[in-house]
Protein backbone atom coordinates (compact mmCIF):
# COMPACT_ATOMS: atom_id res chain seq x y z
CA UNK A 1 0.00 0.00 0.00
CA UNK A 2 2.89 2.25 1.11
CA UNK A 3 4.61 1.82 -2.39
CA UNK A 4 1.60 2.36 -4.21
CA UNK A 5 1.02 5.76 -2.78
CA UNK A 6 4.06 7.44 -2.98
CA UNK A 7 4.42 6.22 -6.96
CA UNK A 8 1.28 8.23 -7.27
CA UNK A 9 2.84 10.97 -5.11
CA UNK A 10 5.22 10.66 -8.08
CA UNK A 11 3.27 12.09 -10.51
CA UNK A 12 2.15 14.93 -7.87
CA UNK A 13 4.36 17.37 -9.30
CA UNK A 14 2.61 16.76 -12.77
CA UNK A 15 -0.45 15.94 -11.96
CA UNK A 16 -1.37 18.73 -9.32
CA UNK A 17 -1.00 20.78 -13.07
CA UNK A 18 -4.14 18.45 -14.33
CA UNK A 19 -6.37 20.49 -11.45
CA UNK A 20 -7.29 23.49 -14.05
CA UNK A 21 -10.25 24.83 -15.66
CA UNK A 22 -11.50 22.01 -17.98
CA UNK A 23 -12.83 24.73 -20.63
CA UNK A 24 -8.75 25.19 -21.90
CA UNK A 25 -8.37 25.64 -25.49
CA UNK A 26 -5.46 25.26 -28.03
CA UNK A 27 -5.00 27.75 -30.30
CA UNK A 28 -6.19 26.18 -33.30
CA UNK A 29 -9.77 27.52 -32.72
CA UNK A 30 -12.27 28.33 -30.25
CA UNK A 31 -13.15 25.86 -28.22
CA UNK A 32 -11.10 23.18 -29.54
CA UNK A 33 -9.83 20.42 -26.78
CA UNK A 34 -6.21 20.02 -26.18
CA UNK A 35 -4.18 17.18 -26.76
CA UNK A 36 -2.86 15.58 -23.24
CA UNK A 37 0.53 16.97 -24.05
CA UNK A 38 -0.80 20.31 -25.12
CA UNK A 39 -2.47 20.77 -21.63
CA UNK A 40 0.52 19.82 -19.95
CA UNK A 41 2.76 21.73 -21.55
CA UNK A 42 0.59 24.77 -21.47
CA UNK A 43 0.08 24.15 -17.50
CA UNK A 44 3.59 23.75 -16.92
CA UNK A 45 3.35 27.63 -17.85
CA UNK A 46 1.59 29.20 -14.86
CA UNK A 47 3.17 28.13 -11.61
CA UNK A 48 1.48 26.75 -8.72
CA UNK A 49 1.00 28.13 -5.54
CA UNK A 50 3.76 28.82 -3.39
CA UNK A 51 5.10 27.09 -0.02
CA UNK A 52 6.31 29.54 2.19
CA UNK A 53 9.85 29.58 2.97
CA UNK A 54 10.46 28.02 6.43
CA UNK A 55 11.16 31.42 9.06
CA UNK A 56 13.80 29.94 10.21
CA UNK A 57 15.63 29.90 6.45
CA UNK A 58 19.13 31.36 6.12
CA UNK A 59 19.40 34.73 4.81
CA UNK A 60 21.95 36.50 2.73
CA UNK A 61 24.36 38.68 4.55
CA UNK A 62 25.38 42.85 3.42
CA UNK A 63 29.22 42.55 2.83
CA UNK A 64 31.12 44.88 5.00
CA UNK A 65 31.87 47.36 1.83
CA UNK A 66 28.50 47.93 1.22
CA UNK A 67 27.36 51.44 2.75
CA UNK A 68 25.95 51.14 6.48
CA UNK A 69 23.07 49.12 7.44
CA UNK A 70 21.73 45.85 7.91
CA UNK A 71 18.92 43.62 6.68
CA UNK A 72 16.84 45.49 8.96
CA UNK A 73 16.97 48.45 7.08
CA UNK A 74 15.18 46.84 4.50
CA UNK A 75 11.73 48.09 4.19
CA UNK A 76 9.52 45.97 2.87
CA UNK A 77 5.81 46.61 0.78
CA UNK A 78 3.89 45.35 -1.97
CA UNK A 79 5.29 45.68 -5.47
CA UNK A 80 4.02 45.40 -8.85
CA UNK A 81 4.35 47.85 -12.53
CA UNK A 82 6.92 50.45 -11.59
CA UNK A 83 7.29 49.87 -7.93
CA UNK A 84 9.54 46.47 -8.87
CA UNK A 85 11.94 48.94 -10.30
CA UNK A 86 12.54 50.76 -6.97
CA UNK A 87 13.49 47.73 -5.09
CA UNK A 88 16.94 47.73 -3.82
CA UNK A 89 18.81 47.88 -0.56
CA UNK A 90 19.63 51.00 0.62
CA UNK A 91 18.23 54.78 -1.18
CA UNK A 92 20.24 56.38 -3.61
CA UNK A 93 21.50 59.36 -2.08
CA UNK A 94 23.41 56.83 0.44
CA UNK A 95 25.68 56.32 -2.88
CA UNK A 96 26.22 60.29 -3.55
CA UNK A 97 23.53 59.70 -6.67
CA UNK A 98 20.22 61.30 -7.28
CA UNK A 99 16.94 59.08 -6.94
CA UNK A 100 16.34 60.12 -10.54
CA UNK A 101 18.75 58.50 -12.04
CA UNK A 102 16.73 56.58 -14.36
CA UNK A 103 13.71 58.19 -14.23
CA UNK A 104 13.63 60.13 -17.60
CA UNK A 105 15.30 56.74 -19.87
CA UNK A 106 13.90 54.33 -21.50
CA UNK A 107 13.62 50.85 -19.50
CA UNK A 108 14.58 49.03 -22.20
CA UNK A 109 17.37 51.29 -23.12
CA UNK A 110 18.26 50.84 -19.12
CA UNK A 111 18.58 47.36 -19.23
CA UNK A 112 20.28 46.87 -22.40
CA UNK A 113 23.40 49.44 -20.74
CA UNK A 114 22.67 47.60 -17.37
CA UNK A 115 23.53 43.94 -19.90
CA UNK A 116 26.64 45.81 -21.21
CA UNK A 117 28.75 47.25 -17.28
CA UNK A 118 31.90 45.59 -17.57
CA UNK A 119 33.20 42.52 -15.44
CA UNK A 120 37.02 43.49 -15.25
CA UNK A 121 37.63 47.18 -13.92
CA UNK A 122 38.91 49.09 -11.63
CA UNK A 123 38.67 48.38 -7.89
CA UNK A 124 36.91 51.31 -7.17
CA UNK A 125 34.75 51.24 -10.54
CA UNK A 126 33.64 47.78 -9.56
CA UNK A 127 32.50 49.14 -6.27
CA UNK A 128 30.32 51.89 -7.58
CA UNK A 129 29.05 49.22 -10.00
CA UNK A 130 27.95 47.16 -7.49
CA UNK A 131 26.69 50.15 -5.05
CA UNK A 132 24.57 51.16 -8.73
CA UNK A 133 22.69 47.71 -9.05
CA UNK A 134 21.86 47.29 -5.34
CA UNK A 135 20.16 50.92 -4.32
CA UNK A 136 17.18 51.92 -4.93
CA UNK A 137 15.67 54.73 -8.12
CA UNK A 138 12.52 56.40 -9.19
CA UNK A 139 11.58 53.94 -11.93
CA UNK A 140 12.43 54.52 -16.09
CA UNK A 141 10.05 55.66 -18.48
CA UNK A 142 8.22 51.97 -18.96
CA UNK A 143 7.97 50.81 -22.64
CA UNK A 144 8.50 46.94 -21.83
CA UNK A 145 5.00 46.62 -20.81
CA UNK A 146 3.92 43.22 -19.33
CA UNK A 147 6.97 42.31 -17.83
CA UNK A 148 6.62 44.48 -13.79
CA UNK A 149 10.24 43.01 -13.08
CA UNK A 150 12.21 43.09 -16.03
CA UNK A 151 14.65 45.79 -14.78
CA UNK A 152 15.15 44.15 -11.54
CA UNK A 153 15.84 40.51 -13.44
CA UNK A 154 18.75 42.91 -15.11
CA UNK A 155 19.96 44.39 -12.68
CA UNK A 156 20.08 40.93 -10.29
CA UNK A 157 21.47 38.81 -13.99
CA UNK A 158 24.56 41.07 -13.52
CA UNK A 159 25.12 41.16 -9.98
CA UNK A 160 25.09 37.32 -11.05
CA UNK A 161 27.43 37.71 -13.96
CA UNK A 162 30.34 39.69 -11.67
CA UNK A 163 30.26 36.86 -9.04
CA UNK A 164 27.78 39.37 -6.50
CA UNK A 165 25.67 36.14 -5.23
CA UNK A 166 24.75 37.52 -1.19
CA UNK A 167 24.54 40.87 -3.16
CA UNK A 168 21.73 39.76 -5.54
CA UNK A 169 20.28 37.37 -3.15
CA UNK A 170 19.97 40.56 -0.34
CA UNK A 171 18.28 42.40 -3.77
CA UNK A 172 15.52 39.57 -4.07
CA UNK A 173 15.16 39.04 -0.65
CA UNK A 174 13.94 42.68 -0.47
CA UNK A 175 10.96 42.15 -2.73
CA UNK A 176 8.18 40.99 -0.51
CA UNK A 177 6.24 38.35 -3.33
CA UNK A 178 9.26 37.89 -5.80
CA UNK A 179 7.74 36.05 -8.96
CA UNK A 180 8.84 33.19 -10.89
CA UNK A 181 11.91 34.27 -12.75
CA UNK A 182 13.55 35.76 -9.38
CA UNK A 183 13.09 32.77 -7.46
CA UNK A 184 14.72 31.02 -10.44
CA UNK A 185 17.93 33.13 -9.82
CA UNK A 186 17.60 33.19 -6.05
CA UNK A 187 17.33 29.14 -6.30
CA UNK A 188 20.87 29.32 -8.87
CA UNK A 189 22.17 31.39 -6.00
CA UNK A 190 21.59 29.20 -2.99
CA UNK A 191 22.85 25.97 -4.76
CA UNK A 192 26.33 28.01 -5.12
CA UNK A 193 25.76 29.26 -1.70
CA UNK A 194 25.49 25.57 -0.37
CA UNK A 195 21.91 26.08 0.94
CA UNK A 196 20.40 23.75 -0.96
CA UNK A 197 16.81 23.79 1.55
CA UNK A 198 16.65 27.26 0.96
CA UNK A 199 16.90 26.53 -3.17
CA UNK A 200 14.46 23.53 -2.73
CA UNK A 201 11.67 25.81 -0.36
CA UNK A 202 11.97 28.58 -3.02
CA UNK A 203 11.51 26.57 -5.66
CA UNK A 204 8.09 25.38 -4.41
CA UNK A 205 5.68 25.50 -7.92
CA UNK A 206 7.95 27.65 -9.49
CA UNK A 207 7.86 25.68 -12.97
CA UNK A 208 7.66 28.24 -15.78
CA UNK A 209 11.27 29.79 -15.97
CA UNK A 210 14.24 28.08 -15.81
CA UNK A 211 15.40 25.39 -14.08
CA UNK A 212 11.70 24.89 -13.21
CA UNK A 213 10.79 21.09 -13.94
CA UNK A 214 14.50 20.39 -13.70
CA UNK A 215 14.76 21.86 -9.88
CA UNK A 216 11.11 20.32 -9.16
CA UNK A 217 12.72 17.08 -9.97
CA UNK A 218 16.13 17.25 -8.31
CA UNK A 219 14.42 18.70 -5.18
CA UNK A 220 11.95 15.80 -5.05
CA UNK A 221 14.84 13.01 -4.67
CA UNK A 222 17.58 16.11 -2.15
CA UNK A 223 14.05 15.18 -0.09
CA UNK A 224 14.23 11.51 -0.32
CA UNK A 225 11.10 10.81 -1.99
CA UNK A 226 13.42 9.42 -5.42
CA UNK A 227 10.12 7.42 -6.55
CA UNK A 228 8.10 10.61 -6.95
CA UNK A 229 11.19 12.17 -8.97
CA UNK A 230 11.70 9.34 -11.13
CA UNK A 231 7.96 9.24 -12.23
CA UNK A 232 8.09 13.23 -12.57
CA UNK A 233 11.35 13.15 -14.76
CA UNK A 234 9.96 9.71 -16.89
CA UNK A 235 6.43 12.05 -17.12
CA UNK A 236 8.39 15.20 -18.49
CA UNK A 237 10.73 13.19 -21.05
CA UNK A 238 7.60 11.54 -22.50
CA UNK A 239 6.62 15.11 -22.81
CA UNK A 240 9.17 16.41 -24.07
CA UNK A 241 9.43 19.25 -21.44
CA UNK A 242 13.35 18.55 -20.61
CA UNK A 243 16.14 19.36 -22.74
CA UNK A 244 18.37 16.46 -23.21
CA UNK A 245 21.24 17.93 -21.52
CA UNK A 246 18.70 18.22 -18.32
CA UNK A 247 17.37 14.82 -19.14
CA UNK A 248 20.64 13.50 -19.22
CA UNK A 249 21.64 15.34 -15.51
CA UNK A 250 18.98 13.73 -13.93
CA UNK A 251 18.68 10.54 -15.73
CA UNK A 252 22.10 10.11 -13.87
CA UNK A 253 21.19 11.54 -11.06
CA UNK A 254 18.34 9.15 -10.10
CA UNK A 255 19.58 5.94 -11.61
CA UNK A 256 23.80 6.29 -11.27
CA UNK A 257 24.01 2.41 -10.77
CA UNK A 258 22.54 2.18 -14.41
CA UNK A 259 23.38 5.23 -16.12
CA UNK A 260 26.74 5.37 -18.18
CA UNK A 261 26.65 9.29 -18.75
CA UNK A 262 29.57 11.10 -19.72
CA UNK A 263 28.58 15.23 -19.38
CA UNK A 264 31.76 17.16 -21.45
CA UNK A 265 32.42 20.35 -19.23
CA UNK A 266 30.75 22.64 -21.52
CA UNK A 267 27.83 21.11 -20.89
CA UNK A 268 28.24 21.83 -16.86
CA UNK A 269 27.13 25.36 -17.21
CA UNK A 270 24.01 25.65 -14.94
CA UNK A 271 24.17 25.55 -10.91
CA UNK A 272 21.88 22.85 -11.03
CA UNK A 273 24.23 20.61 -13.68
CA UNK A 274 27.42 21.37 -11.43
CA UNK A 275 25.87 20.83 -8.14
CA UNK A 276 23.99 17.22 -9.98
CA UNK A 277 27.72 16.22 -10.46
CA UNK A 278 29.24 17.33 -7.75
CA UNK A 279 26.68 15.26 -5.64
CA UNK A 280 27.57 12.54 -7.91
CA UNK A 281 31.25 12.23 -6.99
CA UNK A 282 32.33 13.78 -10.13
CA UNK A 283 32.71 17.40 -9.51
CA UNK A 284 33.71 20.00 -12.44
CA UNK A 285 36.39 22.17 -11.20
CA UNK A 286 34.74 26.22 -10.86
CA UNK A 287 38.51 27.27 -12.69
CA UNK A 288 36.66 27.10 -15.98
CA UNK A 289 32.77 28.06 -15.32
CA UNK A 290 32.12 31.79 -14.85
CA UNK A 291 33.35 33.51 -11.32
CA UNK A 292 29.60 33.02 -9.71
CA UNK A 293 30.35 29.24 -9.11
CA UNK A 294 33.69 30.19 -7.16
CA UNK A 295 31.44 30.70 -4.69
CA UNK A 296 31.18 26.71 -4.39
CA UNK A 297 34.31 26.48 -3.33
CA UNK A 298 34.05 28.35 -0.25
CA UNK A 299 31.70 26.13 1.33
CA UNK A 300 34.04 24.18 3.68
CA UNK A 301 34.11 20.74 0.73
CA UNK A 302 36.99 21.98 -1.26
CA UNK A 303 40.57 21.87 -0.55
CA UNK A 304 42.76 24.96 0.30
CA UNK A 305 44.30 25.34 -2.84
CA UNK A 306 40.77 25.61 -4.96
CA UNK A 307 39.43 27.76 -2.00
CA UNK A 308 42.26 30.08 -2.08
CA UNK A 309 41.77 30.48 -5.98
CA UNK A 310 38.39 31.09 -5.64
CA UNK A 311 39.03 33.46 -2.73
CA UNK A 312 41.36 35.35 -5.15
CA UNK A 313 39.02 35.12 -7.83
CA UNK A 314 36.10 36.40 -5.86
CA UNK A 315 38.26 39.39 -4.23
CA UNK A 316 39.25 40.57 -7.38
CA UNK A 317 36.19 41.54 -8.61
CA UNK A 318 35.11 43.24 -5.46
CA UNK A 319 32.71 41.10 -4.16
CA UNK A 320 34.51 39.38 -1.11
CA UNK A 321 35.90 40.62 1.57
CA UNK A 322 39.49 40.76 1.71
CA UNK A 323 39.46 39.63 5.44
CA UNK A 324 38.06 36.25 4.17
CA UNK A 325 41.04 35.78 1.70
CA UNK A 326 43.77 36.97 4.61
CA UNK A 327 42.46 33.84 6.46
CA UNK A 328 42.94 31.33 4.07
CA UNK A 329 46.13 32.75 3.33
CA UNK A 330 47.37 32.11 7.24
CA UNK A 331 45.34 29.43 7.77
CA UNK A 332 48.39 27.28 7.55
CA UNK A 333 51.82 26.68 6.39
CA UNK A 334 52.02 26.60 2.47
CA UNK A 335 53.67 23.08 1.78
CA UNK A 336 54.78 24.00 -1.95
CA UNK A 337 56.52 26.87 -3.57
CA UNK A 338 55.34 28.87 -6.87
CA UNK A 339 51.89 30.78 -8.09
CA UNK A 340 49.91 31.33 -5.48
CA UNK A 341 52.08 29.83 -2.51
CA UNK A 342 54.17 32.65 -2.72
CA UNK A 343 51.57 35.04 -2.02
CA UNK A 344 50.26 32.60 0.93
CA UNK A 345 54.13 33.30 1.92
CA UNK A 346 54.91 36.52 1.75
CA UNK A 347 51.24 37.52 3.77
CA UNK A 348 52.55 35.29 6.42
CA UNK A 349 56.09 37.05 6.34
CA UNK A 350 54.12 40.02 6.55
CA UNK A 351 52.53 38.81 9.61
CA UNK A 352 55.39 37.69 11.24
CA UNK A 353 56.92 41.10 10.88
CA UNK A 354 54.04 42.86 12.36
CA UNK A 355 54.18 40.62 15.49
CA UNK A 356 57.76 40.80 15.80
CA UNK A 357 57.60 44.74 15.19
CA UNK A 358 60.19 44.35 12.82
CA UNK A 359 59.94 47.37 10.49
CA UNK A 360 63.13 45.65 8.33
CA UNK A 361 61.03 42.70 7.78
CA UNK A 362 58.18 44.17 6.54
CA UNK A 363 60.12 46.59 4.25
CA UNK A 364 61.72 43.38 2.71
CA UNK A 365 58.81 41.47 2.35
CA UNK A 366 56.54 44.57 0.82
CA UNK A 367 59.16 45.22 -1.87
CA UNK A 368 58.55 41.16 -2.88
CA UNK A 369 54.65 41.70 -2.21
CA UNK A 370 54.19 44.21 -4.56
CA UNK A 371 55.25 42.36 -7.93
CA UNK A 372 52.78 39.06 -6.77
CA UNK A 373 49.93 40.87 -5.73
CA UNK A 374 50.22 43.17 -9.10
CA UNK A 375 50.46 39.85 -11.42
CA UNK A 376 46.65 39.15 -10.23
CA UNK A 377 45.70 42.27 -9.41
CA UNK A 378 45.02 42.11 -5.80
CA UNK A 379 47.24 45.40 -4.74
CA UNK A 380 44.06 46.93 -3.08
CA UNK A 381 43.23 43.47 -1.32
CA UNK A 382 46.52 43.54 -0.03
CA UNK A 383 46.45 46.93 0.97
CA UNK A 384 43.28 46.13 2.72
CA UNK A 385 44.49 43.43 4.30
CA UNK A 386 47.74 45.19 5.99
CA UNK A 387 48.73 48.34 4.98
CA UNK A 388 47.00 50.47 8.14
CA UNK A 389 49.45 48.37 10.32
CA UNK A 390 52.17 48.04 8.68
CA UNK A 391 52.23 52.26 8.91
CA UNK A 392 52.65 51.67 12.23
CA UNK A 393 56.09 50.22 11.81
CA UNK A 394 59.07 52.51 10.79
CA UNK A 395 59.62 50.99 7.17
CA UNK A 396 62.38 52.75 5.77
CA UNK A 397 63.82 52.55 1.87
CA UNK A 398 61.89 50.74 -1.28
CA UNK A 399 59.22 49.48 1.09
CA UNK A 400 58.49 52.44 2.24
CA UNK A 401 57.58 53.26 -1.11
CA UNK A 402 55.59 50.76 -1.82
CA UNK A 403 53.79 50.90 2.03
CA UNK A 404 52.76 54.67 0.36
CA UNK A 405 50.85 53.26 -2.62
CA UNK A 406 49.42 50.78 -1.04
CA UNK A 407 48.01 53.32 1.44
CA UNK A 408 47.05 55.86 -1.44
CA UNK A 409 44.74 53.16 -2.71
CA UNK A 410 43.20 52.38 0.50
CA UNK A 411 42.00 56.02 0.85
CA UNK A 412 43.92 57.04 3.54
CA UNK A 413 44.23 60.73 4.28
CA UNK A 414 46.64 63.01 2.51
CA UNK A 415 48.37 64.14 5.75
CA UNK A 416 48.51 60.61 5.97
CA UNK A 417 49.98 60.14 2.46
CA UNK A 418 52.27 62.89 2.69
CA UNK A 419 54.13 61.50 6.13
CA UNK A 420 55.04 58.59 3.17
CA UNK A 421 55.19 60.15 -0.09
CA UNK A 422 58.53 59.53 -2.22
CA UNK A 423 59.74 62.09 -4.74
CA UNK A 424 58.80 62.41 -8.31
CA UNK A 425 55.99 62.87 -10.67
CA UNK A 426 53.65 60.08 -10.04
CA UNK A 427 53.84 60.68 -6.58
CA UNK A 428 53.01 64.34 -6.47
CA UNK A 429 50.04 64.25 -8.82
CA UNK A 430 48.54 61.21 -6.65
CA UNK A 431 49.31 63.61 -3.72
CA UNK A 432 47.32 66.60 -5.69
CA UNK A 433 44.36 63.88 -6.38
CA UNK A 434 44.61 62.83 -2.95
CA UNK A 435 44.12 66.79 -1.51
CA UNK A 436 41.46 67.62 -4.09
CA UNK A 437 43.90 70.17 -6.15
CA UNK A 438 43.89 70.16 -9.33
CA UNK A 439 46.07 67.59 -10.87
CA UNK A 440 48.65 69.70 -12.97
CA UNK A 441 49.65 69.12 -16.68
CA UNK A 442 52.67 66.16 -17.15
CA UNK A 443 53.88 64.38 -20.28
CA UNK A 444 55.03 61.14 -17.63
CA UNK A 445 53.48 58.74 -17.33
CA UNK A 446 51.56 58.92 -20.32
CA UNK A 447 48.21 57.93 -18.74
CA UNK A 448 48.66 61.61 -16.69
CA UNK A 449 47.83 63.82 -19.86
CA UNK A 450 44.52 61.63 -20.17
CA UNK A 451 44.05 62.49 -16.50
CA UNK A 452 44.59 66.28 -16.55
CA UNK A 453 41.95 66.20 -19.50
CA UNK A 454 39.44 64.39 -17.78
CA UNK A 455 39.87 67.60 -14.89
CA UNK A 456 39.96 70.15 -17.32
CA UNK A 457 37.00 72.08 -18.17
CA UNK A 458 36.67 71.02 -21.54
CA UNK A 459 33.26 70.64 -23.15
CA UNK A 460 31.77 67.09 -22.74
CA UNK A 461 30.64 65.24 -26.56
CA UNK A 462 26.92 66.63 -27.59
CA UNK A 463 25.23 63.17 -27.03
CA UNK A 464 26.40 63.29 -23.51
CA UNK A 465 25.33 67.12 -22.78
CA UNK A 466 21.90 65.95 -24.28
CA UNK A 467 21.75 63.05 -22.21
CA UNK A 468 22.48 65.59 -19.00
CA UNK A 469 20.26 67.92 -20.28
CA UNK A 470 17.14 65.20 -20.76
CA UNK A 471 17.97 64.02 -17.34
CA UNK A 472 19.15 60.57 -18.07
CA UNK A 473 21.98 60.68 -15.27
CA UNK A 474 22.17 56.61 -15.35
CA UNK A 475 22.90 56.03 -18.66
CA UNK A 476 25.67 58.87 -18.56
CA UNK A 477 26.83 57.24 -15.57
CA UNK A 478 26.76 52.86 -16.96
CA UNK A 479 28.93 54.84 -19.93
CA UNK A 480 31.49 56.10 -17.78
CA UNK A 481 32.01 53.23 -16.02
CA UNK A 482 32.27 51.20 -19.59
CA UNK A 483 34.81 53.32 -20.54
CA UNK A 484 36.51 53.52 -17.51
CA UNK A 485 37.29 49.65 -17.84
CA UNK A 486 38.51 50.25 -21.14
CA UNK A 487 41.14 52.70 -19.50
CA UNK A 488 42.38 49.67 -17.19
CA UNK A 489 44.11 48.20 -20.10
CA UNK A 490 45.54 51.43 -21.32
CA UNK A 491 43.16 53.82 -23.59
CA UNK A 492 43.90 57.21 -22.62
CA UNK A 493 40.75 58.61 -24.33
CA UNK A 494 38.62 56.41 -22.66
CA UNK A 495 40.13 57.51 -19.36
CA UNK A 496 39.80 61.20 -20.29
CA UNK A 497 36.19 60.06 -21.21
CA UNK A 498 34.95 58.34 -18.51
CA UNK A 499 36.63 60.69 -15.92
CA UNK A 500 34.41 63.86 -17.38
CA UNK A 501 31.36 61.75 -16.64
CA UNK A 502 31.86 61.27 -13.29
CA UNK A 503 33.06 64.94 -12.67
CA UNK A 504 30.11 65.94 -14.91
CA UNK A 505 27.65 63.56 -12.25
CA UNK A 506 29.16 65.34 -9.03
CA UNK A 507 31.39 62.10 -8.50
CA UNK A 508 34.46 64.11 -8.01
CA UNK A 509 36.17 62.53 -5.23
CA UNK A 510 35.05 58.69 -7.38
CA UNK A 511 36.71 60.46 -10.09
CA UNK A 512 39.89 61.26 -7.92
CA UNK A 513 40.54 57.94 -6.58
CA UNK A 514 39.95 56.23 -10.14
CA UNK A 515 42.59 58.12 -11.28
CA UNK A 516 44.65 57.04 -8.36
CA UNK A 517 44.22 53.84 -9.35
CA UNK A 518 45.13 54.45 -13.14
CA UNK A 519 48.26 55.57 -12.16
CA UNK A 520 49.45 52.82 -9.71
CA UNK A 521 48.01 50.21 -10.39
CA UNK A 522 49.29 47.83 -13.99
CA UNK A 523 46.57 46.20 -15.85
CA UNK A 524 47.34 44.59 -19.08
CA UNK A 525 43.96 45.24 -21.01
Amino acid sequence: MTGSFRSLRGLAVLGALLALPANLTADDGPGAPLSAIDWLSRALEMPLPQTPVPEDAPVFALPESEPPGSQTDIVTAPLDGAGMDTAGLFPSDRIGLPRDMWANSLRSEVIETISRLPLDTLPTAARLTLRLLQAEFAPPIDDVPGMPDALLLARVERLFDMGALEQAGQVIAAVPRPGAALNAWAFDIALLLGEEDRACAGMQGQFATKPGLAAQIYCLARGGDWQAAYSSLVAAQALHLLNDNDARLLARFLEEEDAEVTLPLQQVTTPLGWRIMEALGDPVTTAGLPIAFAHADLRGTSGWRAQIEAAERLTRAGVLQPNRLYGLYTERRAAASGGLWERVRIVQELERALTQSSAGAASEALVQAWPLFSAVELEVALAQMQAEALSELPVTGAGRDILWRLLALLEETPERLKEFAPSGTTASLVMALASGADPFETSSPPMASAIVAGFSDGDLPNTVQEQLQDGAFGLVLMEGLMLLSQASGGDLNAASGGLRRLRALGLDDVARQVAIELLLLERRG
